[in-house]
């Protein structure tokens, strides 16, 4: 059942089925999640979240709290800065919106409540441990940062899958064989019908990740 679901994904994707869905599918409705705060080493580290993890029956439509909402921690050397949220304007994945956080050598990548969240070490170990998408199995994916450039490693083989890098004030996204072309957005999209719909059902998204010592109380 697992193989002919993601047979069916695949299928979809090539078809091109997926940008509509994508288009229409909730932005970010926080505006804090199109801030990016400075990372002057004066709160948190990312070490003191968890890495989070997409819940069971995650959609595209619900976007889950930032993973590392108040950290400070200024970003590895080398580490691009790829914080903010994203939209897909040319390429196959049209349309796709995602929202990076990163900290440290810690990058977050969420779509809708899959969330990919890993430290960039090239290790399986700290690296994703997910599924691929909403209807994918299991992945383990390897993560660094090379040059300016996030790349992607599935299970730590030499090949990278996925690559991700600024040209300019844009995102660029090599996804497997395809190239896409992401702009910035800085505001929720209140003009888009889905996003507009679900701020006004959930003002502000709730259960925000907080840092060890403020779970702790201390």
């Amino acid at each position: 059942m697992a193989r002919k679901s993601q047979l069916q994904g695949l299928r979809r994707f090539l078809s091109g089925e997926h940008s509509k869905v994508f288009a229409a599918a909730v932005r970010p409705h926080d505006p804090a999640d199109y801030e990016r705060p400075d990372l002057d080493g004066s709160g948190p580290v990312a070490t003191d979240f968890p890495l989070g993890k997409t819940a069971p029956g995650a959609s595209l439509d619900v976007w889950p709290a930032r993973a590392m909402d108040g950290c400070t921690e200024p970003l590895a050397a080398g580490a691009p800065d790829l914080r903010g949220v994203w939209e897909v304007y040319e390429g196959r994945m049209k349309g796709h919106v995602e929202r990076i956080e990163q900290a440290g050598n810690r990058i977050c990548i969420t779509t809708g409540g899959l969330v990919h969240d890993m430290y960039c070490d090239g290790t399986l170990e700290n690296g994703v441990d997910d599924i691929a998408g909403f209807e994918g199995g299991r992945i383990r994916v390897a993560a660094t940062f090379e040059d300016g450039v996030h790349k992607l490693r599935p299970w730590a083989k030499p090949v990278v899958a996925v690559t991700r890098w600024l040209e300019g004030d844009e995102l660029r996204w090599r996804y497997g064989p395809f190239h896409n072309k992401l702009r910035r957005l800085t505001e929720p999209p209140l003009d888009h019908p889905a996003t507009a719909a679900a701020a006004a059902r959930e003002p502000r998204p709730q259960g925000y990740a907080l840092a060890s010592s403020e779970r702790s109380g201390e």
